[in-house]
């Protein structure tokens, strides 16, 4: 028998045995034939395995940081995409500097100073006043985070996000400028329980309260009675915490209950 008519049996028993039918018939009818092309489908199969993994590995790989993503807000036509981009560079930039992670709290902070020279642009030199206090924002903001202090970056960026809420007024976004308001001090609950400032915790949650008085009629109108009722039991609790911690607590809870506002309008 040559060797092509062997190579031939052997893919043929392959096809039909598999790897470890062929070892057991090979050692029990054909001990003479060369068993030295087995080892050559096994290397195949160790790819396929290696492939596999790599598959797996693929899919457990770390998702994009949702700070860095500024397309999560309700998307607004009427609002010039350079000032809902500041808006949201500066929260992203306020959580980046509350982690910590001042590497992406810099590459925001680019973001953000590009945005913010398109807004000048793109709103034709209006707004002059509120330009004039981002600007000195931005550069109070870039100090902050060159410095890594993180309560004057969290101070900063969110007085960012200020900044850009007042000048989306004028632009009867679809959001309601009081629901990004109750976003922004549900930020300030967070930076003054950090620093146990317990005077500036009250006026944020008198601010809160009236802010929220101000919106809670057109989240009811849209349909919002779940949202509502939930935003209602937090903000009683608000007015009723009396220590940083109490304040602290309920800070996260206020931004998630912000989201399900915003996204009674979309």
């Amino acid at each position: 028998m040559n060797n092509s008519t062997k190579i031939i049996i052997i893919g043929s028993l392959l096809s039909t045995l598999g790897i470890a039918g062929l070892a057991k018939a090979i050692s029990t009818n054909q001990p003479q034939l060369p068993v030295a092309i087995i080892p050559q489908r096994h290397s195949s199969i160790q790819m396929i395995i290696s492939k596999d993994k790599d598959v797996k590995i693929d899919g457990n790989r770390e998702q994009p940081d949702a700070a860095n993503d500024v397309d999560t807000e309700v998307n607004d036509d009427k609002v010039p995409t350079s000032l809902s981009q500041v808006g949201e560079y500066g929260e992203s930039i306020y959580d980046m500097a509350k982690a910590n992670d001042w590497t992406k709290a810099t590459a925001n902070l680019t973001s953000l100073e590009n945005a913010a020279k398109n807004l000048r642009t793109e709103i034709k030199g209006e707004n002059k006043t509120e330009l004039v206090q981002l600007d000195a924002k931005i550069v109070a903001l870039k100090g902050a985070v060159t410095a890594k202090n993180r309560i004057s970056a969290m101070r900063d960026a969110n007085q960012v996000t200020l900044l850009a809420a007042n000048i989306t007024k004028e632009f009867e976004p679809k959001v309601p400028v009081e629901v990004t308001l109750l976003d922004y001090y549900g930020r300030e609950l967070e930076i003054w329980s950090i620093t146990g400032n317990t005077s500036q915790l009250k006026t944020t949650a008198s601010e809160i309260r009236r802010t929220w008085n101000a919106v809670r009629p057109s989240i009811l109108a849209r349909g919002g009675t779940t949202q509502v009722q939930k935003f209602d039991g937090l903000v009683a609790s608000v007015e009723a915490a009396k220590l940083s911690r109490d304040y602290a607590h309920l800070a996260i809870p206020v931004l998630d209950e912000v989201d399900n506002l915003e996204k009674v309008f979309k």
